[in-house]
């Protein structure tokens, strides 16, 4: 076989060799991480629909790549049941905006590292019509509340609220925080269980509605990151967050998303608020 091999072979077998030497080299010498690639990709929750949530976070994306160098693509999902999938792939994406049970899993579960996020607390409000004459949330059971769907932060709240398993509401998932608002307010449902920043924007735009309690908080959402992310890249969004407020294009970004200045954290702060995944 050998005295068969022509000079052209030769070649052949020498380049295949010098490939695969080659192909060694990248693997075990270059970092195989997310930065390396052209595109970084934004996951944001979908308390919104895709659509409000691409015009509410494009900007967030935007400045991300302005201060990392890469291109930011913002990856959005249609509900919860999506996004909870979704999390727990981790080589999908590479950066997540969301609240601290997801956040926590991640720690946990994928070593993802979280950089910034938004000052304060979060917390979930149970509401009724302001003419309904509910006052607790035992007078709901067998009535209907919407909410948006598990893992939610909102529907765990609801499995929290009614624990007893013969004397539960029906629940009415909706597609997004505005939908369910708009089936409380069209008297589709007795109730809703929505984030309370949002119940405060609805008292204040147009009202109709009325509070029966305020559930414990939660902290801030948080930007947490793929461990395959660079250290530079890390420190790049992790200086550029926290210090938003120090540049026009920062300054600009926090007008368009109507976020707080984001502040620093650590992993710590949001150490097993996972548990509340276990509920569901």
């Amino acid at each position: 076989m050998l005295k068969l091999a022509t000079r052209n072979n030769s070649w052949k077998i020498e380049f295949t060799g010098f490939s695969l030497i080659l192909a060694v080299f990248i693997s075990t010498f270059l970092p195989n991480t997310a930065y390396s690639q052209d595109t970084l990709r934004l996951v944001i929750q979908p308390f919104q629909s895709e659509q409000r949530t691409r015009e509410i976070f494009q900007p967030l994306a935007d400045y991300m790549g302005h201060i990392t160098g890469q291109k930011v693509k913002l990856v959005t999902y249609p509900n919860f049941i999506s996004y909870w999938m979704e999390t727990q792939k981790p080589d999908s994406y590479d950066i997540a905006f969301d609240t601290a049970h997801f956040i926590d899993y991640r720690d946990k579960n994928m070593d993802f590292t979280v950089l910034a996020r938004q000052p304060g607390s979060v917390s979930i409000s149970l509401i009724v019509p302001e003419d309904s004459l509910v006052f607790d949330a035992e007078e709901l059971v067998g009535k209907k509340i919407a909410t948006i769907g598990p893992p939610s932060i909102a529907a765990i709240r609801i499995d929290e609220l009614f624990e007893n398993p013969v004397r539960q509401p029906t629940v009415v998932e909706g597609t997004d925080s505005a939908h369910v608002m708009s089936m409380l307010l069209s008297g589709e449902v007795d109730a809703a269980m929505i984030p309370t920043p949002l119940v405060s924007a609805q008292m204040a735009a147009g009202g109709g509605i009325s509070m029966v309690l305020t559930t414990d908080t939660i902290p801030g959402m948080g930007v947490s990151v793929s461990p395959g992310v660079s250290a530079e890249i890390r420190e790049k969004l992790h200086k550029g967050l926290v210090e938003a407020e120090k540049t026009p294009e920062g300054r600009k970004m926090l007008e368009e998303t109507k976020l707080n200045p984001f502040e620093k954290t650590t992993n710590q702060e949001y150490f097993g608020f996972s548990e509340l995944l276990d509920q569901l």
